[in-house]
């Protein structure tokens, strides 16, 4: 199993979400987030390079996803698909291993907890 946290802008929540569930996704989970993301470089670019700037942090969207090896792939492509622009910002993509995972209610473990 793998799990995938994605960190993309607010605007995007609903199409992303669409697609998710059409691509058949056990489910996910739904944070508001704040981050910063290539700050020295957005520095090192400033225009008044004796301005001291301090990197501003950026309401996001965190979504984590549980699921089987054989989806992830599908997955995160149709995520970068739907989510990218082409702008600063489009958001970032990671891929985690999962080494378990338990439902609570029935005590179902691995792939079975997921369904």
């Amino acid at each position: 199993m793998k799990m995938i946290k994605c960190y993309m802008q607010f605007e995007k929540l609903d199409e992303i979400r669409e697609k998710l569930f059409a691509l058949g996704v056990p489910g996910m989970s739904v944070a508001e987030v704040k981050g910063i993301g290539k700050p020295l470089s957005q520095m090192q670019s400033d225009p008044d390079p004796g301005k001291s700037r301090v990197p501003q942090f950026h309401h996001r969207i965190e979504i984590s996803i549980v699921l089987e090896d054989e989806s992830v792939d599908e997955v995160v492509e149709a995520m970068t698909t739907t989510l990218r622009t082409g702008k600063l910002g489009d958001g970032k993509i990671f891929v985690l291993p999962v080494e378990d995972a338990v439902r609570v209610r029935t005590g179902e473990k691995g792939t079975q907890a997921l369904y």
